[in-house]
């Protein structure tokens, strides 16, 4: 396995959707957040800073990293579907899918690699975007009234959410395998957006484990309120697409 997940490695830093995907999250994510916090904190009675409130969890350090935590929620499922797309559609793509098949690692002991590479590249981009958003924060003087204790709990919320997204993309990384394209597990991430959204609206989505995380830190309102056993729902969905995507490649046949 550890040559397996070298390789794999490997390849996930040397793609450029990886290096565009780390760039978007790890930079835009904090500075779009910092860009609401301050419109909400010094806009005044302006229309840019009323918006900006209502979408906010709070002030200070509650309003970014609260902001931060509710565009993670969205951009984390996006980027690490892209990234786990790529990474299972490029073997079909690049027809290295044969060489793969019949290397002395088993193929499932492969995808298992991947995935796990495509986790702990989400969980490190997305802690690098709360410390990001906490050094933009620091800088511009969010809840500079406030003591550095303040950051804490609101920092971890933000963690806690964005991780919960990413791995709810793992399942991608079956359609991506399935539809033998990544252009498959791409479409299968913008259906679930769309769902996911429909969901919401109806009411039901604390129930809905891609809906629960966002819902959780705060993008459905003050008034929403999403248990400890609705957020966890997105560990057995991840755990299924992680299986899935491993049998898949372990039956899997190679197809001219």
């Amino acid at each position: 396995m550890s040559a397996s997940l070298a390789t794999e490695a490997l390849k996930l830093v040397r793609a450029r959707v990886t290096w565009v995907a780390t760039a978007v999250v790890v930079v835009g994510v904090p500075l779009l957040a910092l860009g609401f916090a301050l419109a909400a904190d010094g806009g005044g009675s302006s229309q840019l800073a009323l918006k900006t409130r209502a979408m906010l969890p709070g002030e200070g350090w509650v309003g970014l990293l609260g902001g931060t935590g509710q565009i993670l929620s969205v951009a984390m499922l996006l980027a690490t579907a892209f990234v786990a797309s790529w990474t299972f559609g490029r073997e079909f793509a690049d027809g290295t899918l044969e060489p793969l098949l019949l290397a002395r690692a088993s193929p499932g002991r492969t995808a298992s690699a991947k995935l796990a590479v495509v986790t702990a590249w989400a969980v490190v981009v997305c802690a690098a975007a709360v410390v990001v958003a906490v050094l933009a924060g620091l800088v511009a003087g969010v809840g500079a009234d406030g003591s550095p204790g303040d950051l804490v709990a609101p920092a971890a919320r933000a963690l806690v959410g964005g991780v919960l997204v990413a791995v709810l993309a793992l399942p991608v990384a079956f359609a991506a395998s399935a539809g033998r394209s990544a252009l498959a597990g791409v479409g299968t991430v913008l259906g679930i957006v769309v769902v996911t959204q429909v969901v919401t609206v109806t009411g039901a989505g604390a129930w809905f484990p891609y809906a629960a995380p966002g819902l959780w830190l705060g993008m459905g309102g003050p008034d929403v309120a999403v248990s400890a056993v609705q957020l966890l729902l997105a560990l057995p969905v991840a755990a299924a697409g992680w299986v899935a995507t491993v049998v898949w490649w372990e039956r899997a046949e190679i197809v001219a």
